[in-house]
């Protein structure tokens, strides 16, 4: 008999303990992080170095999940509107307080549609275009870091190309939407002595090559803007994998290529000059966790742009092009691992 009340009090003490976990459990804050791109991408990893050494350092119970869409690499809009419909699937389940939403096809094709409702709270993080363009502006739901192109560096490095001369840029990029935003930033900037000759969206491969091919003797640097979606033919559903687009921008290109991710050089390219993707993943958690711990009618955090930046470099792929650049940009590569012989 007493075993059996022993056992019965054991049994209820267990339900009650897993009751009362289960009632923790989903009273915590949830964030979600919502990736544009795949987990693979050398830029993710980087924003979730950022967004989890802040996370890691907050005492408040909470949960997170984490996401990657993966849209930045479909060739057509079926298979983007098919990764956006999962996206939506795992904001309804997971029932976030905040989605952290990263770069512009995240917004595009997934968290647009909660601007100005009362939940999720939406912070957007490194999207290139303005955000009125996705209808943020006034939103109470709604705040985040813009990404900046670090422009005025990448003017300071050009002059290097053709020791202290003036060159001539054109700029490539893919038809997405952070192509389109980078370039809006491109083509508004000053980029005085040097000047742009050409800018162009370009919808797939054979297109790329025959621009590049173009642009002997007509440009000396060809700034790469977004490209990881590009069609090995018009109308097809297969894309070019990045490095082998890099790899023949690298050998066929006469104007030095200069890309605006790191993943440009991690690739197989010479030189880029990006945004720095942690420091923006570490001004997003940091706007994700004020707002979670204001009061339920508290102001969005102001949003913001970074300005920060990373620099990465291939020596090899500089030295065969006869570049040379001051010690002090590739002191900056190695510190942030990004430095390849």
């Amino acid at each position: 008999m007493k075993n059996g009340t022993l056992a019965t009090l054991t049994v209820a003490f267990l339900l009650v303990a897993l009751l009362l976990l289960g009632g923790f459990n989903l009273s915590k804050p949830r964030i979600l992080v919502l990736h544009s791109s795949g987990r693979t991408s050398t830029t993710v990893g980087k924003m979730d170095e950022g967004i989890r050494q802040v996370l890691d350092k907050n005492r408040q119970p909470m949960t997170t999940h984490w996401h990657y869409l993966g849209i930045d690499k479909l060739p057509d809009e079926d298979h983007r509107q098919d990764a956006a419909k999962v996206g939506l699937r795992a904001i309804e389940q997971f029932n976030p307080d905040v989605v952290i939403a990263v770069d512009d096809e995240a917004q595009q094709y997934v968290v647009r549609r909660f601007a100005g409702r009362d939940r999720p709270k939406l912070v957007y993080a490194a999207i290139d275009h303005d955000p009125k363009e996705y209808g943020y502006v006034g939103a109470a739901n709604v705040t985040g870091v813009a990404e900046r192109l670090p422009l005025a560096t990448l003017r300071d490095v050009l002059q290097y190309v053709k020791q202290g001369q003036p060159v001539r840029l054109t700029v490539l990029g893919d038809t997405g939407p952070t192509s389109k935003g980078q370039l809006q930033q491109v083509q508004a900037f000053d980029w005085g002595p040097h000047s742009v000759v050409s800018a162009q969206t370009l919808g797939d491969f054979p297109a790329w090559q025959a621009a590049i091919t173009a642009l002997e003797g007509k440009a000396d640097v060809v700034l790469v803007l977004s490209h990881g979606s590009l069609p090995t033919a018009p109308g097809v559903t297969t894309t070019v994998p990045e490095a082998d687009a890099i790899r023949w921008m690298e050998t066929h290109s006469k104007p030095l290529p200069v890309g605006v991710d790191i993943e440009y050089v991690q690739q197989g390219g010479g030189l880029g000059v990006a945004p720095s993707a942690k420091s923006m993943g570490e001004v997003a958690a940091t706007d994700a966790l004020a707002w979670l711990k204001g009061k339920p009618s508290a102001a969005a955090p102001l949003a913001s742009q970074d300005t920060r930046h990373s620099m990465a470099m291939r020596a090899a792929a500089l030295q065969a092009r006869n570049i040379q650049l001051p010690s002090i940009y590739a002191e900056a590569a190695r510190l942030e691992q990004l430095y390849y012989p």
